[in-house]
């Protein structure tokens, strides 16, 4: 697994001598974890063959992938695909920690993508994901299994670490929230409407308003509507339905609860307008859509 950039800096030399030192037991798989300081600057871009997930434990950065920029904090984190050019700018006053899981789909079982082909369209689409407290401490559990077994490998360490990131990946798609999948601008987003989609995506399931969420920002609500849309590619409504249809398709693939209880967990405070924004989107019914995908 060769890595690609326009410099030969010691990080990458790094990266790739464990990597590939480890590859015997890990076969496509490998974690790193670094600490930064706040000055440390990736000032170029480089991208690899396998899929990257960068989680973000301690602090603040700047990933930039493919030109545009994104902001994450403690708790996020941004889905490389493979082949896609991307740095890191760590930002703030304190220090830095970042884990990064190298995978390369072409090592996951064939049965396993088979069955869940949003976990293939995941790895090869790049973007954000936020994490709620819970979750994130799921994926922290996940991550020092993971760290453990790297340091130690033995003849299972193979079947394991495989155990592992499908364990990882199936977290993120049961619980993240994607929050980029759906943005058609080219624009790069501000820190502040950055924020606002970190909270849209943490609290979908209240009665969010324009007015609310514009005033929590100390913004005009059309100031920000109007911002909102133009580094988006969606109004603020559009956005947030989006996010909550995103949330009751994996409810609905994931739970037993009635169509009306999702609704209301998603923050659709009438079932029926929950229908008629289902319908809309995925051209079926809610129930439809269960029954045929379970």
């Amino acid at each position: 697994m060769n890595v690609k950039s326009n410099k030969n800096t010691s990080e990458n030399s790094h990266f790739v001598g464990t990597f590939m030192r480890t590859e015997e037991y890990n076969n496509g798989f490998y974690i790193e974890q670094k600490i930064r300081i706040p000055s440390f600057v990736m000032n170029y871009e480089h991208n690899h063959n396998y899929c990257e997930i960068f989680y973000l434990r301690r602090g603040m950065c700047t990933y930039t992938v493919d030109k545009k920029k994104c902001h994450l904090s403690a708790g996020d984190i941004f889905i490389v695909k493979a082949g896609e050019s991307h740095c890191t700018c760590y930002e703030g006053i304190e220090e830095c920690e970042r884990i990064v899981i190298a995978c390369d789909p072409k090592h996951l079982p064939d049965d396993f993508l088979k069955k869940y082909p949003e976990i293939e369209h995941t790895l090869s689409t790049s973007g954000k994901v936020v994490l709620s407290d819970s979750v994130r401490e799921k994926l922290e559990d996940i991550f020092a299994d993971m760290m453990l077994e790297s340091s130690m490998p033995d003849n299972y360490s193979y079947d394991m670490m495989l155990v592992l990131v499908i364990k990882l990946l199936l977290t993120i798609q049961r619980s993240g929230i994607f929050v980029y999948e759906q943005l058609s601008s080219s624009n790069e987003i501000s820190p502040n409407i950055e924020q606002a989609i970190n909270f849209i995506a943490l609290n979908y399931s209240m009665q969010l308003t324009l007015d609310e969420i514009s005033a929590r920002f100390n913004l005009c609500p059309s100031y920000f509507s109007k911002k909102f849309k133009i580094e988006t590619g969606m109004t603020f409504k559009e956005y947030l339905n989006y996010i909550r249809l995103r949330q009751a398709t994996q409810m609905l693939l994931t739970t037993d609860d009635s169509v009306t209880k999702i609704a209301i967990n998603c923050g659709f405070n009438s079932s029926n307008y929950f229908k008629d924004c289902f319908h809309k989107k995925f051209g079926v019914s809610p129930r439809q859509f269960r029954n045929t995908r379970r």
